[in-house]
């Protein structure tokens, strides 16, 4: 039996469940590049209060270290402080590339949390599946990238050192105080050039990644017609939902004609039973109409039931193709209704019957 091929694209469903899941296109190294570009930078700024306050801990050791009691009991307490001294230090860094990690991975996925990805999957953990994710394609081609990165970056990191070999010999003739500013701008060159180039990769890791996951995100066309069942339902079922829904409500608009004022009728195609409550509505209203055989219902009800039937083609085509069941008349109908329904009550009260309370009757 022939494979039925993926062509068609996901659809939204299921890229909602797959991101429930954590299956998402996104690349390590963007983030990897991002955080270390953003503490380089950041090292580079606050660099001189860095040193100024890593100076400042030396001094304060190497002069009170000595006038200072050490004992074991006086260990934690000496630690704690020049611990949590150098911390305070290090905390712009710290939260400055924080916050660029996660900004980089919003940016590729969003913000959601998903507590479906971080469950326990116990499956993970069986040594067969490990293999078979170990020797699998998927994995032979994150193992080529990975050499590839490190030969980008490496081609990088040796034509600067190449080009910057005269100055490295030359650091040798040179004061210590100039050698370490010289051999620091060096580093932070090579260490920016660098970051710049894992960026590069990770962009093209990025829309490498898109790629496959929308490949792996494709779906058969039988795939959609069931995705579209399980998210409208069985088209059949909804048909007959629909029917029976208009079976109940032809139910109702039947009983409805019991309650009318007048059936205005065609006189044989089309039948509209109208009702006019002055303390609900403005108007008229529409509770029943129908042709043919639905009308023919319509009038034999209105007929059991006391209910006048009046002739009058023009005013029942008009009513029956602009007023659906439930909705007051229009005003350009007003006039012609209302000369309806005053012959409807000279007829009651000639013939001597109370309308209302054969309406209470039936109710």
């Amino acid at each position: 039996m022939a494979i039925a091929e993926r062509t068609e694209p996901a659809t939204p469903r299921k890229r909602e469940e797959a991101r429930e899941e954590g299956r998402v296109a996104r690349s390590a190294d963007i983030n990897s590049a991002a955080v270390l570009l953003a503490s380089l930078l950041l090292l580079r700024c606050a660099g001189p209060y860095i040193f100024e306050g890593l100076s400042a801990i030396l001094r304060d050791s190497l002069v009170n270290l000595g006038q200072r009691e050490i004992r074991v009991d006086t260990l934690p307490a000496l630690a704690t402080m020049y611990g949590s001294k150098f911390a305070l230090l290090c905390l712009p860094v710290t939260l400055g590339a924080a916050a660029v990690g996660l900004t980089a991975n919003v940016l590729q996925v969003g913000f959601r949390v998903t507590p479906r990805a971080m469950r326990l999957d116990l499956s993970r953990m069986d040594p067969l599946k490990g293999m078979a994710r170990v020797v699998s394609w998927r994995a032979m081609v994150e193992l080529a990238k990975a050499f590839l990165k490190v030969a980008v970056v490496g081609y990088f990191v040796y034509t600067f050192l190449k080009s910057e070999c005269p100055a490295l010999i030359d650091l040798a003739d040179l004061p210590p105080a100039a050698m370490g500013g010289k051999l620091a701008c060096l580093c932070w060159r090579l260490l920016l050039r660098g970051c710049v180039a894992m960026l590069i990769i990770g962009i093209l890791d990025f829309m490498y990644q898109r790629f496959q996951f929308e490949q792996g995100m494709k779906m058969t066309k039988q795939e959609v017609k069931e995705e579209y069942k399980r998210i409208e339902g069985d088209p059949v079922t909804k048909g007959r939902i629909r029917q029976r829904q208009r079976e109940l409500a032809r139910r109702r608009m039947i009983q409805d004609v019991a309650r009318s004022d007048v059936v205005v009728t065609n006189p044989t195609h089309i039948a509209v039973a109208l009702m006019y409550e002055s303390q609900k509505t403005s108007a008229p209203v529409v509770v029943a109409k129908g042709q043919r055989l639905l009308a023919e219902k319509i009038k034999a009800v209105a007929e059991a039931n006391n209910v006048p039937i009046v002739e009058n083609p023009p005013v029942a085509r008009t009513l029956y193709k602009a007023v659906d069941v439930g909705q007051q008349i229009p005003e350009e109908l007003y006039q012609a209704v209302a000369e309806i329904l005053a012959y409807v009550y000279q007829l009651n009260e000639a013939t001597g019957e109370l309308r209302r309370r054969s309406r209470r009757q039936a109710a």
